[in-house]
């Protein structure tokens, strides 16, 4: 059963297992969040927004919507690939807004082969030159969508929001549709400033510093300027081979560029400050500090990933739900994703232990919604390992969407076991979803179904770039051979390529 803030919206969460912290843990924690409240009083604030809207989830219909624009570094064709992935969330009575124009026949594989329920379908119009605009931005200025939104709010006394990412837009928009409905509002995500700080590697390499000790991070330093990063690096260089400069406030490895020490040695601060800052600005970085400068560890044993959800307080303690790890199919690294990984003792047990440590910081500081803590484990087979937190995920992402779909069709994922494929190709002229579906038909998943393929995204469709996809299986072997058969079948037909 999904806690009480889930009942009404379809986000069932199945915990992992029992992991306890001890009140000396809890001391500690509830020690770091109170001054970290103290320093910052606005952190979890939320009154601005007036009394009809604040965090959580209450029995009704739901907007949803996947935005990737407040994102730094995203590209467009990303965020068009991605705008209905988080309908996998949705159900019946619930809104989804898209950027038009619609995938009319992925809407239809969501209702009548999913059987995931009626979902009403905003299209809002997308930019025509220009920065992008954030959906919610856009939202308030569409007459339609906006009479849409608040009929559905008034109508059911109350309206969830369910962002990809949350925003202080986010949170301004729902002031909107609170005063324009008179209904009762609820953000499923943290108040804007705390979900920019969780969101921010600096800030969260500083709360991993304090709560788990320097042990739990790789060498780490934030550089405030252009000589002040290349000092961070050219120190780091020193003694390591590859070193990592992290826009802080990108998400994943978008922001990230790895450089081998040998590229540096021999030049003065000056030489490695203009490299730095030339590589920087081909990834569209627009000289914003600070950066993040860290070692690029190696030999990594694995990169996990760890699921959490952290419920009000009020109805108990961040549930850990599940630990992934990138994987690779097959030598030539043709498949990639994510799976299930149970890590060797200890590993596992420190993982989730860890994870809910820092998850109940968030809780405590005011934290709602979905999040994840992304580690390394750092060492040579038989060797000392060490255990390396290097970012937290505080929004919805490529495998807690997945994970929480599985349970949605499946009762607990864990049953099922599951891989999340990433299959792209940027080469191949776009198809139409529904050529993909006549290609994949006799693997699709139905209900009731043990078995089968979900498409998570019509990317193909819209953007030729290709497509996300769940394999759901009895085993984590019949998952990786049926992820193969899927593949075999797009590249025979240039569906697809990896």
């Amino acid at each position: 059963m999904p806690p009480p803030e889930a009942q009404g919206c379809p986000l069932p969460i199945v915990p992992l297992g029992k992991t306890h912290l001890s009140a000396a843990e809890v001391a500690r924690i509830l020690s770091l969040a109170g001054r970290l409240l103290r320093d910052e009083p606005a952190l979890a604030a939320t009154e601005a927004f007036g009394s009809r809207v604040r965090p959580g989830l209450v029995s009704g219909p739901s907007l949803f919507y996947e935005d990737h624009s407040e994102i730094r570094l995203v590209r467009e064709w990303t965020a068009e690939a991605y705008k209905y992935r988080i309908a996998l969330l949705a159900g019946d009575g619930d809104l989804l807004a898209v950027l038009a124009p619609r995938e009319l026949s992925f809407e239809a594989y969501l209702r009548d082969i999913l059987a995931l329920g009626n979902i009403d379908i905003i299209a809002v119009m997308p930019d025509t030159g220009g920065p992008a605009v954030p959906m919610v931005r856009k939202l308030p200025d569409d007459e339609a969508a906006m009479s849409a939104i608040v009929s559905r709010a008034r109508g059911a006394g109350s309206l969830n929001i369910v962002p990809y990412i949350c925003s202080g837009g986010t949170w301004r928009f729902a002031a909107e549709i609170a005063a324009q409905s008179g209904a009762n509002i609820r953000v499923a995500a943290p108040p804007p400033r705390l979900a920019r700080r969780i969101n921010d590697k600096i800030w969260f390499a500083h709360q991993v510093e304090e709560l788990l000790g320097r042990r739990a991070l790789p060498p780490t330093k934030p550089a405030f300027g252009p000589t002040a990063l290349a000092g961070c690096v050219a120190r780091l260089a020193r003694t390591n081979a590859q070193v990592v400069i992290k826009v802080p406030d990108s998400a994943g490895s978008i922001g990230n560029i790895v450089l081998a020490a040998e590229t540096i040695r021999g030049l003065d601060i000056s030489g490695v400050r203009d490299l730095l800052l030339s590589l920087l600005d081909t990834i569209g970085w627009r000289q914003t500090f600070p950066l993040m400068v860290a070692v690029w560890e190696a030999p990594v044993i694995m990169s996990p990933s760890v699921q959490a959800w952290i419920p009000e307080k009020r109805n108990g303690p961040p549930v850990i739900e599940g630990i992934f790890a990138q994987m690779i199919i097959d030598g030539d690294g043709k498949f990639v994703g994510a799976e299930r990984v149970e890590p060797a003792p200890p590993w596992g047990e420190q993982l989730a232990h860890e994870a809910l440590m820092l998850a109940t910081l968030f809780q405590e500081l005011g934290y709602f919604g979905r999040c994840s803590f992304d580690a390394l484990l750092v060492g040579a087979a038989g060797a000392d390992v060490s255990l390396h937190w290097v970012e937290c995920n505080g929004r919805w992402g490529a495998v807690s969407i997945p994970m929480t779909l599985a349970n949605r069709l499946v009762g607990d994922w864990k049953r099922a076991p599951f891989i999340v494929i990433q299959h792209y190709n940027d080469v191949s002229p776009k198809h139409g979803f529904d050529e993909l579906l006549k290609l994949l038909d006799p693997l699709l998943f139905r209900p009731g179904a043990e078995a089968g393929v979900v498409v998570l995204t019509p990317g193909v469709a819209l953007t030729g770039k290709g497509f996300d996809f769940l394999v759901i299986e009895r085993d984590p072997t019949a998952a990786r051979a049926m992820a193969r058969n899927v593949a075999r079948v797009l590249d025979a037909t240039g569906a697809g390529r990896t």
